[in-house]
C-alpha cells in the first residue's frame, strides 16, 4: 500500500484490517519530498516567464509520473532548440493531445498537489486515442523536425489510402432493407426506414468490413484483407457517435459559461467525484465558467453541473 505516514502508524493501520491483526510490516511505505515552482510561472512552451531561455520539465513543474515528465521533456527540448534558432515555439493544444491538456492545466491553473494526467481532465478524450495518434500529431512532428522523412512519407501514403477508403465507404448509401437483402446476417432491422452507408453500419457490434466483400468495387477489395486498416476504420466508426456527442457537450458548456450558480448550491446532489464536490463546496463558484477554472474540476463534472442546472431551472 502506498503510504507516507510514520512507520508505527502504518503498522497500526494494517493491524486494524480483518485478517491482518498479527501481520508485521517488513518494509514501510515511503514518500519523496521535492520542491517545485508554481507552473503558472511557465509559458506554454515550458520556458520560464521570469528568466529567458530557461526551460523546465518534470517534477519541478508540479507533476508526478514518468510519462508526465517524459512528455514535458520532449516539449521543453523541442522549444529550447527552436528558441536558439529564433523560431516560433511549438505548442500542442489540449484538443490535439494529452500533453497539451497537461501543459495547459499547469500553466493556466497551477496545481496544489502532484499532478497526474488522468483521461478525465481532457474535454476531448474520446478523440485523443492511441489508434489515431499518428493522424493527430505526425504532421506537427514533421514540421518541427522530430520525425524522419522516411516515417513521414510512410504516414502520408497511409493517410492517402485511409482518407480515400473513408470517402468511398461513406459514399455507398442504401436502405437498411437493401443491406439486409445483400447481407442477411447483418444485425439490424430490415424495416428501418432510413438510408445508411457502410460507415454507419460499421458502428454496429458484430459488423466488419469482411461482410461487405461482395459489395465493394474491385479497387477497394483490399479493405477486407488489410486487417490493420480495417480495424482502424472500425474503431473510428464505433467512436464517431460518442465523439459527436462529446463535441456537442463542449459547445454547450462554452455557450453556457455565464450561467450563475447559487451560493448555497448543493453539489452533493450531482453525480461527480468526491474530490470535485469537495473543491466546489470550498470555492463556491459564482458561475459555470468560474467552476470550470477551479484546478482539478474536470469537464465531465462541469457538464454534470450544467445538466443539473438546466433540469432544475436554477438559472439566475
Amino acid at each position: 500500500m502506498s503510504c507516507t505516514l510514520p512507520g508505527d502508524y502504518q503498522q497500526k493501520m494494517f493491524n486494524k484490517i480483518e485478517g491482518l491483526e498479527n501481520a508485521k510490516l517488513i518494509q514501510y511505505g515511503y514518500g519523496v519530498e521535492y520542491d517545485y515552482i508554481d507552473p503558472r510561472e511557465l509559458k506554454p512552451s515550458l520556458e520560464t516567464k521570469r528568466i529567458d531561455n530557461l526551460f523546465l520539465a518534470g517534477q519541478i513543474n508540479g507533476t508526478t509520473g514518468y510519462e508526465e515528465a517524459a512528455s514535458q521533456g520532449l516539449i521543453a527540448g523541442i522549444n529550447s532548440v527552436r528558441k536558439i534558432k529564433k523560431q516560433e515555439p511549438f505548442i500542442v493544444s489540449r484538443t490535439e493531445a494529452y500533453i497539451g491538456v497537461l501543459i495547459d492545466d499547469l500553466t493556466t491553473q497551477g496545481t496544489s498537489e502532484p499532478y497526474r494526467m488522468f483521461t478525465g481532465r481532457a474535454e476531448y478524450r474520446l478523440s485523443l486515442r492511441s489508434d489515431n495518434a499518428d493522424i493527430r500529431l505526425t504532421e506537427k512532428g514533421h514540421q518541427v523536425g522530430v520525425l524522419t522523412d522516411y516515417r513521414y512519407e510512410k504516414f502520408k501514403n497511409f493517410k492517402s489510402v485511409y482518407d480515400d477508403a473513408m470517402n468511398y465507404l461513406g459514399s455507398i448509401t442504401h436502405s437498411v432493407a437493401y443491406w439486409k437483402s445483400k447481407i442477411p446476417s447483418l444485425p439490424c432491422e430490415a424495416d428501418n426506414p432510413y438510408n445508411t452507408n457502410i460507415l454507419d453500419l460499421l458502428r454496429i457490434t458484430g459488423v466488419s468490413l469482411k461482410m461487405f466483400d461482395n459489395i465493394l468495387s474491385p479497387k477497394y477489395k483490399f479493405l477486407t484483407q488489410d486487417e490493420k486498416l480495417a480495424e482502424r476504420i472500425k474503431i473510428h466508426c464505433v467512436y464517431s457517435v460518442g465523439v459527436r456527442k462529446q463535441n456537442e457537450e463542449m459547445d454547450d458548456i462554452r455557450k453556457n459559461e455565464s450561467i450563475q450558480l447559487p451560493v448555497d448550491f448543493d453539489y452533493g446532489k450531482i453525480n461527480i467525484s468526491f474530490e470535485a464536490r469537495e473543491k466546489l463546496f470550498a470555492h463556491k463558484p459564482s458561475s459555470l465558467g468560474a467552476a470550470s477554472r477551479i484546478p482539478g474540476i474536470t469537464p465531465t463534472a462541469i457538464f454534470q453541473i450544467l445538466k443539473y442546472v438546466k433540469k432544475n431551472s436554477l438559472r439566475m
